[in-house]
């Protein structure tokens, strides 16, 4: 195995929310990876799980963590079977090398993870979306099957590759989202879609007060994508929509945008490079100089009023409306602010993650906040399948 730093990083100290990690190991082969789980487990000392640490900053301050482990150095999609649109990739590939390998093939990637370094193995730790997710749906729902490595330091697999190989609880999706504090993944079986005949990216100007009619929208069957950027001091919406399907279908969806939007009345359509979407989502990723950036997801009928909420902040947000998925970023001047956000979007049937905190403000606020009534079950969990509490110690589960 590698002791030392991951090749293709300089040579400094991971810096993460309540740590400095300045010694990482890169195994290669999934049996060196046991050896230094079990060695961690053994000694109870806590690890940092790392892909292409494009999401570090989203967790709680870590506790007791002692060294990184990457799964950079697993990579490569080892089994594809085209005819019948599935694939394995190991934990460390791009996600933008499986894009590339699966679209040579007619298919296309059902993940529309942000930011060009995200691994497959982030992503389902993380359970990623973008705006796509609105026609690809979750994270879970392209994974048939994962390889892990448990807390004990022993590899293991559930599910396969086809559905029908998935019998009793799915113990896939379990690890989806669980941000490293159960297992390290170290690889997937996933499903693939057939790729689009036609796609298409539009820009729309729209007033303030179409918030609902593009909501609709996202009901039309080629609609996969339309995300609503609205700045904190601006009146100025843009509206970007991708369609993808039929030649048919995007034709007839299209023209009952310009009617529902009344393009014709003055409003405007321009296509755009259909990679506009790509552009938007990854920009969702960087943290740039604003101090604050979250996510907050609720019911769709209640996304206008929460939006309209966190615009009043002063914030300016990136909206996912047939997704009931908000984005936004900005500065605040105390964490107060925040912990209404947090009320709202929990009395509107949702939750609200901080992606980005003033240091200052994360031994106040938990980055995840507390899904009411899971607080026994996540310990339980955590403690049945990372006994000694090695993964990701504090960084997922505060108190855990």
């Amino acid at each position: 195995m590698t002791n030392g730093e991951e090749p293709g990083h300089s040579d400094t100290a991971i810096e993460i929310p309540g740590a400095s990690v300045r010694r990482s190991y890169t195994p290669t082969t999934i049996r060196e990876l046991e050896e230094v789980v079990a060695e961690a487990s053994g000694e109870s000392r806590g690890l940092l799980i790392v892909g292409g640490r494009t999401r570090l900053q989203i967790a709680n301050p870590a506790r007791g963590i002692e060294a990184g482990l990457s799964t950079r150095a697993l990579e490569g999609v080892d089994e594809f079977e085209p005819e019948e649109g599935v694939l394995h990739a190991r934990a460390g590939t791009p996600i933008g090398e499986i894009r590339r390998i699966a679209s040579a093939e007619g298919w296309e990637l059902p993940l529309d993870t942000p930011g060009a370094r995200s691994t497959l193995g982030g992503t389902i730790a993380t359970a990623v979306t973008g705006p796509r997710a609105l026609a690809f749906g979750r994270v879970q729902d392209a994974v048939l099957g994962l390889d892990v490595v448990g807390g004990e330091g022993v590899a293991s697999k559930c599910g396969g590759r086809v559905v029908k190989n998935v019998t009793g609880y799915d113990m896939a999706k379990l690890y989806c989202g669980s941000f490293g504090s159960l297992a390290v993944i170290t690889g997937a079986w996933l499903r693939l879609r057939p790729a689009p005949a036609v796609r298409v990216a539009l820009v729309v100007r729209v007033d303030p007060t179409s918030f609902e009619d593009c909501r609709r929208l996202c009901g039309l069957g080629s609609v996969r994508a339309l995300v609503w950027n609205q700045a904190s001091d601006s009146e100025r919406v843009e509206v970007v929509i991708e369609l993808a399907g039929s030649e048919e279908g995007v034709a007839h969806d299209r023209g009952e945008i310009a009617n529902t939007l009344n393009l014709s009345g003055g409003g405007r359509d321009a296509e755009v490079a259909d990679e506009r979407v790509d552009t938007l989502r990854d920009a969702r990723a960087e943290i740039g100089n604003d101090p604050i950036v979250l996510r907050a997801r609720v019911l769709g009928t209640q996304c206008e009023e929460l939006t309209q909420e966190m615009l009043r902040a002063g914030l300016s947000v990136s909206v996912d409306p047939g997704l009931g998925v908000i984005f936004a970023r900005g500065e605040l001047s105390t964490p107060d602010e925040l912990v209404r956000i947090r009320a709202a979007s929990g009395a509107a049937g949702g939750f609200t993650t901080f992606e980005q905190l003033p240091s200052a403000w994360r031994e106040r606020l938990d980055v995840f906040g507390e899904p009411g009534g899971t607080a026994t079950l996540m310990s339980s969990l955590k403690k049945r399948f990372d006994p000694m509490g090695i993964f990701n110690p504090g960084r997922f589960m505060a108190r855990i």
